[in-house]
């Protein structure tokens, strides 16, 4: 599966079209301009070839590269890593070329959910391996196969946030993925109690103490999830930018999240 998101790269499929100036009033202009421009990007020769069969339409030319089953008359299909390496370079020509501000806004954001910037006309991984894109399609496929309630409404925290950092709402993405930590703890606690006599009593630091005390979390795990929580519920954090402070607060939830996910699974009587 490529790196770059579907969001990602809807994004720069209306970048490329935008692209192509006035004086390219016909195809054979057209052509000409992104010949000349792939050329200049350092696009392979099959590359070239593949999008002037594809008659630089790009909404053919960027979905063919992420199926991976892009191929030329000339050259047949092109391997995985070549399409993937493609896509990638795409996405910095459009990042780095675009002339209206809020589309490129729009897809410097959707390239931190990802995990990436642009750098000298390259996409390098933000620090550390962690992509909200992919936290988020790993635990939305967890969340499937749990047996926890209320998944469409957690489901529906989770992709809130996602689409308010990409809408520049860094404050309201941590909202939203906390409150869908804030659901899951309370569906595991739901769970547990299944198997207990005992009751957690109400608030997020109590339900906490209370999977700590079921033996569900450990006493680390549990120091980590609430000094996690006041983390999250503290507003902003000198220092952190807001941009930061909403990419990393909300991989946090995620993170926590799936935590809690592997260990309803691991636990019979918290899975029934």
């Amino acid at each position: 599966m490529p790196d770059l998101s579907q969001r990602t790269l809807g994004r720069v499929i209306t970048i490329l079209s935008l692209m192509p100036p006035e004086w390219a009033d016909n195809y054979y202009e057209m052509g000409n301009f992104w010949r000349q421009k792939l050329f200049e990007w350092g696009f392979p020769a099959w590359l070239i070839q593949g999008a002037k069969e594809r008659n630089f339409n790009w909404t053919f030319i960027v979905p063919d590269l992420f199926s991976g089953q892009f191929s030329t008359d000339a050259f047949g299909t092109v391997p995985r890593f070549s399409t993937e390496s493609a896509l990638r370079k795409f996405t910095a020509l459009a990042l780095s070329e675009v002339q209206e501000p809020r589309e490129r806004e729009s897809l410097r954001l959707a390239l931190q959910l990802d995990g990436f910037e642009i750098e000298n006309n390259e996409l390098r991984p933000l620090d550390g391996p962690v992509s909200v894109e992919q936290e988020k399609s790993r635990l939305l496929a967890s969340l499937r196969q749990s047996k926890l309630n209320r998944k469409n409404v957690i489901s529906k925290h989770i992709e809130d946030a996602e689409d308010h950092f990409n809408q520049g709402k860094h404050h309201s993405a941590i909202g939203e993925a906390r409150s869908a930590l804030q659901a899951v703890i309370e569906e595991t606690v739901k769970l547990v109690e299944t198997a207990t006599p005992n009751r957690s009593g109400s608030g997020t630091k109590n339900l906490i103490e209370f999977l700590e005390r079921e033996h569900f979390l450990s006493n680390d795990e549990q120091q980590a999830f609430t000094a996690a929580w006041v983390f999250l519920s503290s507003g902003n954090h000198p220092g952190l930018p807001p941009e930061e402070d909403g990419r990393i607060g909300t991989i946090l939830c995620l993170e926590f999240i799936q935590i809690l996910l592997a260990k309803c699974r691991s636990r019979p009587d918290a899975n029934a």
